[in-house]
């Protein structure tokens, strides 16, 4: 996604669940605003042309987008919720951009919402990610931390970012800065809430400034179908900042795409792409709430944490006619370095593998605007269904 999906909140799993939240923007025309220009229309005069003519230049030309939106897994329990967005291109030669707004609640009685902004101009030479939100979420575990206990707990998070990038030369080479300040808090009762205390993962609050370098070959920010995205980039928290605690966190991620231009299914004429993933995050000096969490699909964040941890992800988009299409997953992930209680670790005993299928659409084509259904399936009892905005990388 970032595409929205990309992980400005790296240094906080709950930061991750807002970001993912706040910017999927699962998107659909705005049903009041084309009602407005219909209306505009008539007024003008009669308008013999076909229904269906009208109404593809309304999902064209509306620059409004809303959705429902929709994820069930251990932790949130079912969620449900809502999302409006703004699409507007800047200039001519630049990536659509987008300004959204998003509330979500579950079953679990978790309540999240924010504000987000993926801005690009100057021929894409100039990219700016903002967020605001905040959430109660009461998380629901049926194996916390790996201890084979249900447990049930309450976090609060309030939480600010943003990641600008400029480009250095032509070729995709970019650089820029990011931050965060995000006010974390768990809480939870009983034997899980003195196990939560005993580790030391109560919440924080958290604020951290970091450098971004990057190569973006890729056709499109939103669907690519050819090159590749490399990103450096780390949060260095400190105290002075403002933050409770001062560690560093650096990631890495290449991303890379390909389409298979002799491989089609049903009438459309996409092509069928296959996008690699591989990404790395890691600690120095971190609490255990700073600590680095399985990401792949069909996982429950936070809910195994480690000092580092690494993936590979293998998606396949496979579009059937102009607008829907089948994709399909599978990946595996590793922990490493030490755990919560202080072992050392390795990938040969810590591996998650994720596997999953589902179906998407393309909502707004001139933007490559789309959405994905899909199911997925980790080991032991990690699954879980989402409906969200653009693909997952």
């Amino acid at each position: 996604m970032l595409c929205l999906t990309s992980n400005i909140l790296g240094g906080l799993w709950p930061a991750r669940v807002l970001l993912l939240v706040m910017l999927t923007f699962v998107t659909h025309p705005a049903s009041a605003f084309q009602g407005s220009r219909d209306n505009d229309t008539q007024s003008e005069g009669l308008d013999n042309r076909p229904l269906e003519d009208k109404d593809n230049e309304a999902e064209e030309t509306s620059p409004w987008l809303i959705t429902p939106t929709l994820a069930a897994d251990p932790k949130l329990g079912a969620n449900v919720g809502a999302v409006i967005a703004y699409l507007k291109q800047l200039d001519a030669e630049s990536t659509p951009s987008m300004v959204g707004l998003s509330v979500s609640y579950s079953d679990t009685e978790s309540l999240a919402g924010g504000i987000g902004a993926q801005l690009y101009w100057g021929a894409d030479t100039r990219r700016l990610l903002l967020l605001a939100g905040g959430a109660e979420i009461n998380n629901q575990y049926d194996d916390f931390l790996g201890t084979g206990q249900a447990a049930e707990t309450q976090d609060n998070v309030h939480t600010l970012g943003f990641r600008y990038l400029h480009q250095l030369r032509e070729g995709g080479w970019f650089a820029g800065v990011q931050g965060v300040s995000t006010n974390y808090a768990v809480g939870a009762d009983g034997f899980i809430g003195g196990m939560l205390n005993l580790v030391g993962l109560s919440g924080f609050d958290a604020t951290g400034l970091g450098l971004v370098l990057q190569h973006d070959t890729m056709d499109h920010q939103r669907d690519p179908k050819s090159g590749h995205l490399f990103t450096l980039h780390n949060f260095a928290y400190r105290e002075s900042l403002g933050g409770q605690s001062s560690f560093d966190v650096g990631f890495a991620d290449l991303r890379w795409y390909h389409a298979l231009e002799h491989f089609s299914l049903g009438r459309s004429k996409r092509p069928s792409v296959v996008a690699f993933q591989l990404k790395g995050r890691f600690t120095a000096d971190a609490p255990l709430s700073g600590y680095s969490s399985v990401s792949l699909p069909g996982y429950t964040a936070g809910n195994y944490l480690s000092r580092h941890y690494s993936h590979m992800l293998v998606d396949g988009r496979f579009p059937l006619t102009k607008k829907f299409g089948l994709v399909a997953f599978g990946g595996v992930g590793c922990q490493f370095g030490e755990d919560i209680a202080g072992r050392e670790i390795d990938c040969g005993e810590n591996t998650y593998p994720s596997i999953g299928f589902g179906i998407s659409y393309l909502v707004k084509e001139e933007a490559s605007v789309l959405i994905r259904l899909e199911v997925a399936k980790g080991k032991n009892d990690n699954e879980a269904l989402y409906l969200r905005f653009g693909h997952s990388f």
